[in-house]
C-alpha cells in the first residue's frame, strides 16, 4: 500500500500512543485511549498504520500498535478496500513480513495473524500457501515467518465467531487452506526440523506450528514420520520441553476416537511408558513435572476405555497417574489427575469390566493414602496463621480438598467403601495410641483422615458394620482441638441417616454437637448448626419425645450463633415439628415460633434502620423455614392446624408491611413467605387469599417492587386453574387484572429499562394469566399493551425481561392459530378428567391476528434488530421462535414483505442482493409449505453468518432503522 503521510498526520497518533504509554494523568491517558480507538476504526488507518511499520526511527510501542491495528482492520473492517485495495494489501503484508524477519516477535506475530486472516476471507486467493512460502523464501532465514504464518492459520480459521463468511463458504475456505494443504505442510515441518541450517531457535516453533496443524493432518502419518521421535527427544531439551509437551498431548488426543487395536496407540503408548522414569527424575523440578504430569493424565484420560479393557497392558501407565498424585510439592498438578480417576471408575464399577477393577484395586488402594497425605493442613505457621493471613490461599486449598473428596469416592466405588473407611480409621486410631504413649502428634495428621471420613459418607453403606461402629466410637473421644472438633462435627453430620439405624450411638453423638455450640468459636457452632439440622432430618423418629428439651435448647442457642448457623438449626427443628403427631403440630408449631412473632411485633411499631431491617427479615425468614417445612398431610374437609397458626400471624406480616415495606429486605422476605404459605397449605390457604391478594395490589402501588408482582403471579398459577372452584378463579382474574393494570400505569410513568426487575417479574405474572385464563386474557385491556410493553422492552439490552418478553409474546401469538398451545384439562359432572381438545375460538384467533397484522412489521424490524445487534446471544433462540410465530401468523404475502422491508434498512454493504433474495426465498417457501423448522435452521444460520461479517466491536450501527428505543404508553 503507498504511504505518503506528512508529519502533521503521524504527529497526533504518536502523542497518543506516548501519552497512553507513559503518561501518568489518568484523564489523558482515557483520552489518549479513546482517540487511538476512534483511529482504529477509520479508513486512514490502512495507510497509516504501514507507514509506521516501514520507519525503521519509530519506537517498538507504536510498531506493535500499527500492526495490531491491522490486524483487527483485515478482521473487522476489509470492507473499506475496495477489490483491487484488498489485493495490494495482501502484497503488503507480504513485504512488511519480510521487514520482521528478525523480529520483534511480536509485531511477527501480528502481521501473520493479519495475513492469515486476509487469506481467510479472500475466497479468491486460491494459492495462498504457496504464494506466502514462495514469497517468503526457503531458506533458513525465512523459517520464522513461514513457520509463524502456518501456525496462526489453522488457529484462526478455527475462530468462526471473528469470521465474517458464511457457514458454506467457511467450510469450503477451511477445505482449501487446510485440508488441501496438510500433507504438504507436513513435508515443509519435516524439512525444516531435518535441515542443519533451521537454527535452533526455530525448533519450538516447528513443535507450535505442528500442535496447530495436527487437527488437519493424519495422525497415523505423523506417527510413521520422522517426527515423531523428534518431539519425544526433544522432552529433553529446556528450550523445546514445553513446545514438545503440548506436541504430545495433542496427538494423544488425536487418539481419542480409536480402539485398543490401533498401532497407532500402541506407538504412543509405548513412548509415552518410555517416560515414566522422568516422573522421579523431575520431583526437583516443578516445571518438569508439571508437563510429565500432564503428558500421563492426558493419556489416562484418552485411553481409559482401553485401559479398562486391557487392565494388565496398561496398568504402568494408571501406576504411572499415581506416582505423579503422590507429588506433595504443588497440589495444582495433582488436580491434573483427578479427572483421570473418574473416569476409569466410570468403567471399572459396570460388571462387564469387574477383572479390570481386581486387576487395578490395588493402585486405587494406595490412591486413598496418597490422597489423605494431601489433605493435611500445613504444618507451619506464617505470621500466626496457617497460610500465612493469605485468604486466597485458604479457599484455594479448601476447594482443593473437596475436590480430592471426590476422588476418594471414586476410590470407594471400586475398592469398597469399609476398605478405604478402614484406612483412615487406622490413621486416626494409630495417631491417638502414639499420643496416648507421650508422642507428640501435630492436630494435622489426626484431621486430615477426619476430614477423608466426611468426603466417603455418602458412599458408605447404611448397613456397614465392621469400620463404622469403631469410627463413631473413636471420633468422640479424640483430642479437643479446634481443627479436630469441628472435623469431627461436620463428620457426624454427614452419617446420620446411618446412625438413624443405629440408635444406640445417638446420645453420644448428640452430647457432642450440642456441646460445641458452647465452645467460643463460630465455625464450630456453624458445624454444629449444620449437623444438628441432618439429625432432626435423618433421626427425627427418634427425637419425636424430646421436643420440649430441643426447644429450651434452642431459645438459649439461637441469640448466641450467627444467623446462618440459626438457619440451619431452625431448619433441624422444624423437620422435627414436622415429625410430631397431627394432635400436637399446632403446640409445637407455635412453641417455637411464638418468640420469633413477639420479636418481631416489638419491631414493627417502633423505628428501625437499616440494620434492624435486616434483622426483621432474618426473623421472617425463620417462619418461612417452618411454613416450608412443617405441612401435615390433612385429609379434605378437616382443619389444617398449620394454617390455624398461620392466620393469627398474618396480620402480624401486615403491620410489617404497612410500617417497613418501604424496605426492600422486608417486602422481599415477606413476599417469600406469602409464597411459601401458597406452596405449602394450597387449599387450607384459601382462607387468607382474599387479605393477600389485597395487601400485594395496594403494596405495589405504595412501593412498585417486583416482589409483590413475583407473589402474584404465583398466586395466579396455584389457584387459577380448573383445581380452583370457580369462585376463586374469578376472584383470582380480578385481583391479577387490578395488579397488572397498576403495573401498566407504573411502567407507563417509569424509564422501563431502569426498572428490569418489576418488567421482569410483570411479563411472568402476564404469562401465568394467559395459561390459566388464555379466553379472557386476551380479549381484555390487558392483550394489547402486553405487547407493547414487550416491543419496549425489546429496545433495551436487559437480558432477562427480554426473556421474559419473548415468552409473553409466544405464549399470545399461539392463540391466533386453530390449536391451543397447551392442552386444556376439563372435568366432567362426574368429576372424571378428560382432554378438551377444542379449536381456539374464531373470536380469540381474529384478535390476535389482528394485533399481528397491526403491529406485525414493526415488531419483526424490532425482533430482527435485536437478533442482529442487541439481544444478548443467549435470547436468539427464544428470539427466532417469537419470529416464526410472528411470520406464521402473518402469511404470505405479508411475511415476506415485513421481512424484506426490514433487510432494505440493513447498510448496502451488509449483503449482496443475492443473499438477501436467498433468506427471503427462505421465508416464502417456509411460509407455503408450513415447514418453520427448516426456516428456524435457516434463520439461525442467516443470523450467524451477518454478525460474523457485520456485528463487530467497531460497529456504529446498533439498530435498525426506525426499530429506536420506544417508550411505553398506558391510557387506562
Amino acid at each position: 500500500m503507498a504511504s505518503t503521510i506528512d508529519d502533521r498526520t503521524l504527529s497526533p497518533i504518536l502523542q497518543a500512543l506516548n501519552a497512553l504509554y507513559t503518561g501518568s494523568n489518568r484523564q489523558t491517558k482515557e483520552q489518549a485511549g479513546q482517540f487511538l480507538e476512534q483511529f482504529q476504526k477509520s479508513q486512514d488507518a490502512w495507510t497509516i498504520s504501514h507507514t509506521i511499520l516501514s520507519s525503521p526511527s519509530l519506537p517498538i510501542e507504536s510498531k506493535l500498535f500499527a500492526a495490531q491495528t491491522l490486524r483487527s482492520k483485515v478482521i473487522y473492517d476489509l470492507h473499506q478496500l475496495p477489490a483491487d485495495g484488498q489485493l495490494q494489501l495482501r502484497s503488503s503484508l507480504i513485504t512488511l513480513l519480510g521487514t520482521y524477519t528478525e523480529g520483534p516477535k511480536i509485531i511477527l506475530t501480528q502481521l501473520c495473524l493479519a495475513l492469515a486472516n486476509l487469506a481467510i476471507q479472500l475466497v479468491q486467493w486460491k494459492s495462498a500457501l504457496e504464494d506466502v512460502i514462495r514469497a517468503c523464501g526457503n531458506d533458513a532465514a525465512s523459517a520464522p515467518i513461514v513457520l509463524e504464518f502456518l501456525k496462526v492459520l489453522p488457529e484462526e480459521a478455527s475462530d468462526v465467531k471473528k469470521i465474517p463468511l458464511s457457514e458454506d463458504e467457511l467450510k469450503e475456505r477451511t477445505r482449501e487452506l487446510l485440508e488441501n494443504n496438510a500433507m504438504q505442510v507436513l513435508n515443509i515441518l519435516v524439512a525444516y526440523v531435518s535441515s542443519a541450517n533451521t537454527p535452533q531457535s526455530s525448533h519450538a516453533l516447528i513443535f507450535e506450528c505442528l500442535n496447530s496443524w495436527l487437527r488437519e493432518v493424519p495422525l497415523e502419518t505423523i506417527v510413521n514420520s520422522p517426527l515423531l521421535n523428534i518431539v519425544f527427544q526433544a522432552l529433553s531439551n529446556d528450550d523445546l520441553f514445553d513446545a514438545a509437551t503440548d506436541c504430545v498431548c495433542s496427538m494423544i488426543r488425536e487418539t481419542r476416537d480409536l480402539d485398543d487395536e490401533s498401532d497407532i496407540v500402541s506407538t504412543l503408548y509405548s513412548k509415552v511408558i518410555e517416560l515414566r522414569p522422568r516422573i522421579a527424575e523431575s520431583k526437583d523440578d516443578p516445571d518438569a513435572f508439571r508437563n510429565f504430569t500432564q503428558i500421563f493424565a492426558d493419556a489416562g484420560e484418552v485411553w481409559h476405555m482401553i485401559i479398562a479393557r486391557q487392565p494388565r497392558q496398561f496398568k504402568s501407565l494408571v501406576e504411572a497417574v499415581a506416582e505423579c498424585a503422590a507429588y506433595d510439592e504443588d497440589l495444582e498438578v495433582i488436580q491434573f489427575t483427578f479427572y483421570f480417576w473418574y473416569l476409569l471408575k466410570q468403567m471399572l464399577v459396570l460388571d462387564r469390566y469387574e477383572d479390570a477393577k481386581r486387576e487395578l484395586r490395588d493402585v486405587y488402594l494406595g490412591l486413598v493414602d496418597i490422597l489423605i497425605n494431601h489433605l493435611h493442613y500445613p504444618y507451619e505457621e506464617r505470621n500466626g496463621d496457617l497460610f500465612g493471613n493469605n485468604k486466597e490461599q485458604e479457599e484455594k486449598f479448601r476447594g482443593f480438598r473437596h475436590e480430592m473428596g471426590d476422588v476418594l469416592k471414586d476410590c470407594c466405588a471400586v475398592v469398597g467403601a469399609s476398605f478405604a473407611l478402614r484406612k483412615a480409621y487406622t490413621k486416626v486410631n494409630d495417631c491417638l495410641q502414639a499420643q496416648n504413649m507421650g508422642e507428640n502428634i501435630p492436630w494435622q495428621d489426626i484431621e486430615a483422615p477426619i476430614f477423608s471420613m466426611r468426603a466417603m459418607a455418602r458412599e458408605v453403606d447404611l448397613d456397614e458394620t465392621h469400620v463404622l461402629p469403631d469410627v463413631m466410637t473413636l471420633l468422640i473421644r479424640l483430642p479437643d482441638h479446634k481443627k479436630i472438633r469441628f472435623a469431627v462435627t461436620l463428620v457426624l453430620g454427614r452419617y446420620t441417616e446411618w446412625t438413624a439405624k443405629h440408635p444406640e450411638y445417638l446420645e453420644a453423638q448428640l452430647t457432642y454437637i450440642t456441646n460445641g455450640f458452647y465452645v467460643n468459636d463460630s465455625d464450630i457452632a456453624g458445624a454444629a448448626a449444620q449437623s444438628m439440622m441432618h439429625f432432626c432430618r435423618d433421626c427425627g423418629q427418634h427425637l419425636v419425645n424430646y421436643i420440649d428439651q430441643l426447644h429450651d435448647f434452642y431459645e438459649k442457642i439461637a441469640p448466641q450463633i450467627h444467623v446462618e448457623s440459626l438457619y440451619d438449626l431452625t431448619d433441624g427443628v422444624a423437620h422435627l415439628v414436622a415429625a410430631q403427631p397431627l394432635d400436637k403440630i399446632y403446640n409445637s408449631l407455635k412453641m417455637f415460633c411464638a418468640p420469633v412473632v413477639a420479636r418481631l411485633y416489638s419491631r414493627a411499631n417502633a423505628p428501625v434502620d437499616e440494620a434492624g431491617y435486616r434483622k426483621i427479615a432474618d426473623e421472617v425468614e425463620l417462619l418461612d423455614t417452618f411454613a416450608r417445612l412443617v405441612h401435615p398431610h390433612i385429609e379434605p374437609g378437616n382443619p389444617d392446624p398449620c394454617m390455624q397458626f398461620w392466620s393469627e400471624v398474618w396480620p402480624l406480616i401486615d403491620l410489617l408491611l404497612d410500617n417497613h415495606g418501604q424496605s426492600t429486605y422486608v417486602s422481599e422476605r415477606c413476599c417469600k413467605f406469602i409464597r411459601t404459605l401458597m406452596y405449602s397449605y394450597r387449599n387450607s390457604f384459601f382462607s387468607l387469599l382474599g387479605p393477600v391478594a389485597e395487601k400485594l395490589v395496594v403494596c405495589f402501588d405504595k412501593f412498585h417492587y417486583g416482589c409483590y408482582l413475583w407473589a402474584s403471579g404465583i398466586a395466579v398459577r396455584e389457584y387459577g386453574n380448573e383445581y380452583s372452584d370457580q369462585n376463586i378463579q374469578s376472584a383470582v382474574w380480578e385481583f391479577a387484572f387490578r395488579q397488572s393494570i397498576s403495573t401498566f400505569k407504573y411502567m407507563s410513568t417509569a424509564n422501563i429499562a431502569d426498572i428490569p426487575d418489576v418488567v421482569e417479574d410483570h411479563f411472568r405474572l402476564l404469562s401465568n394469566l394467559i395459561t390459566s385464563y388464555p379466553y379472557r386474557f386476551i380479549p381484555s385491556e390487558l392483550c394489547k399493551p402486553s405487547v407493547d410493553a414487550a416491543r419496549a422492552i425489546f429496545t433495551t439490552e436487559n437480558k432477562e425481561p427480554i426473556f421474559t418478553a419473548m415468552d409473553l409474546l409466544h405464549d399470545i401469538f399461539s392463540y391466533g392459530f386453530s390449536t391451543p398451545p397447551v392442552s386444556n384439562i376439563m372435568f366432567n359432572d362426574a368429576g372424571e378428567q378428560y382432554y378438551d381438545a377444542n379449536a381456539v375460538p374464531l373470536e380469540i384467533q381474529g384478535i390476535v391476528r389482528q394485533i399481528v397484522l397491526t403491529e406485525g412489521e414493526m415488531l419483526t424490524r424490532q425482533v430482527f434488530s435485536g437478533l442482529l445487534y442487541t439481544f444478548p446471544r443467549e435470547c436468539v433462540s427464544d428470539g427466532t421462535s417469537v419470529l416464526l410465530v410472528l411470520l406464521k401468523l402473518a402469511g404470505l404475502p405479508n411475511a415476506v414483505q415485513w421481512v424484506n422491508s426490514t433487510l432494505a434498512m440493513l447498510p448496502a454493504t451488509a449483503m449482496t442482493q443475492q443473499e438477501k433474495e436467498k433468506y427471503l426465498s427462505a421465508v416464502d417457501i417456509a411460509i407455503q409449505s408450513d415447514d418453520m423448522n427448516r426456516l428456524r435452521r435457516q434463520t439461525m444460520d442467516f443470523i450467524g453468518w451477518y454478525t460474523r461479517r457485520n456485528v463487530t466491536p467497531r460497529s456504529e450501527i446498533r439498530r435498525i432503522g426506525d426499530a429506536r428505543d420506544m417508550r411505553f404508553t398506558f391510557a387506562s
